[in-house]
């Protein structure tokens, strides 16, 4: 008997998950024998379902880039190798994107037949997950400064509209950056590590294209200058970033992030606030296995 546990964040996106989920629920019972369904009410519910419920040969989750982490910090708990299957319900739906999965909830959940997958690395910085990203600067800050509100009516152009404002004011981080590339010891004004070269439909680098290289690209962003923000912005354009004169590019499995004063530092995970400096950040390679649409290329 084949199962699924399908996590759905009633409130993620356009606030329409519940109305969603009987054609959810219909749609997987076509593929599976058992659909067991579990809303999350606040944070840490999607790892906790995932910790309760055993035996489960796939687990889907409907909401945004925060709750599918949720469920990804869950499986790697407990070494969990079900399938995982992501439906697009949030804001930014970043790892959706990366997958090709469509956008619109109801093309996204009639693209899957349930037998191509891909398996993908996951990153672990101290007790958390991302699938995409960890960083820190204005913009990072901006996303999860953003109020609910504001999401629910502006969408991404809310997290445009924080990030110049927090770019007037932004600040430069002293930090020890240690990694199995090399280091960096020094000023920093952003800080990514990418399991992916692109965001978004932002192709900021060609370099470690695959999300199954079991590295990472570490771009450090030394300089704030006009002249600099000038050059990082063409050479993002053109997919180029670590080219410019204040990036510092390194391909990594495992970095190290602290403080060279006592200033409260806070990483970004996908859009939400993780852990405090000190973080130690390891590439987990073909951590999960997800469901691909269908029509899309396995590449």
């Amino acid at each position: 008997m084949t199962k699924i546990l399908f996590i759905y964040n009633p409130n993620s996106g356009d606030e329409s998950g519940k109305e969603f989920v009987d054609k959810i629920e219909e749609r997987l019972k076509k593929y599976f024998d058992q659909v067991i369904l579990r809303e999350t009410k606040k944070a840490g519910d999607g790892t906790k379902f995932v910790e309760e419920i055993k035996d489960i040969d796939s687990i889907g989750v409907y909401g945004g880039d925060g709750t599918v982490n949720e469920v990804l910090l869950g499986m790697k708990k407990t070494k969990s190798k079900a399938k995982l299957l992501i439906l697009p319900g949030g804001t930014g739906n970043l790892l959706a994107k990366k997958l090709n999965i469509p956008q619109d909830k109801d093309e996204a959940i009639s693209s899957f037949g349930f037998k191509k997958t891909k398996k993908i690395d996951l990153g672990e910085v101290n007790d958390k997950v991302f699938s995409l990203f960890a960083s820190l600067g204005p913009v990072p800050e901006a996303i999860h400064e953003v109020s609910s509100e504001e999401k629910s009516k502006l969408g991404g152009l809310a997290y445009i509209k924080k990030s110049i404002e927090n770019l007037k004011e932004a600040k430069k981080y002293k930090l020890s950056i240690k990694s199995d590339a090399g280091n960096y010891s020094g000023l920093v004004d952003h800080l990514m590590v990418g399991l992916t070269n692109k965001i978004g439909n932002i192709e900021f680098t060609k370099k470690n294209k695959e999300m199954d290289s079991g590295k990472a690209n570490l771009l450090i962003q030394t300089s704030d200058s006009p002249k600099d923000m000038l050059e990082i912005l063409k050479d993002s354009i053109i997919g180029e970033v670590e080219e410019g004169n204040s990036i510092i590019h390194f391909t990594v499995k495992e970095v190290e992030i602290s403080s060279l004063d006592e200033e409260k530092v806070t990483l970004d995970i996908d859009g939400d606030k993780g852990p405090d400096l000190p973080a130690k950040i390891r590439i987990l390679k073909e951590a999960v296995e997800v469901y691909l649409p269908d029509e899309v290329k396995n590449d």
